[in-house]
């Protein structure tokens, strides 16, 4: 017997290239405040103000993973924190998102981590597990 399965749950923003600058924790919810907000994706396919609120997240299961600085291959001493100690420790920083990953009650942004304090880029992951809603809200 073959089975097949490609899982691909329609999203109705993009935030590829998008910039987080202020992640906060409140209760079992994530909300990410954007510079510039995301893109939506239906037609005409314009870039909208807004956040992203994410409800009912398991704070065990979340984590943030710094990887090497510029994205380079080989050898690299990266940090795993949870996302409570990283809001912590950086303050003056923009999450720039590269990748978005969707799975069963899991997501996973993957993009570049811009602190002021320096020039240098650092490869971030952001894992959350969640049972609630994704809620992307505009201000179209």
């Amino acid at each position: 017997m073959r089975t097949e399965y490609k899982h691909n749950p329609p999203i109705p923003y993009s935030l590829h290239d998008m910039r987080v600058k202020k992640i906060i924790i409140q209760d079992q919810t994530i909300a990410l405040e954007f510079e510039d907000g995301y893109e939506k994706l239906t037609e005409p396919f314009e870039q909208v103000e807004g956040n992203i609120t994410i409800e009912g997240v398991d704070f065990d299961c979340t984590c943030v993973m710094l990887q090497s600085k510029w994205g380079n291959y080989g050898k690299f001493n990266g940090e795993k924190l949870e996302l409570e100690h990283f809001i912590k420790r950086y303050k003056n920083y923009s999450f720039e998102i590269v990748n978005e990953l969707y799975g069963y009650n899991q997501v996973l942004y993957s993009g570049y981590l811009s602190i002021l304090e320096t020039e240098d880029l650092v490869q971030m992951d952001i894992s959350i597990y969640f049972t609630g809603k994704i809620i992307y809200d505009t201000k179209e």
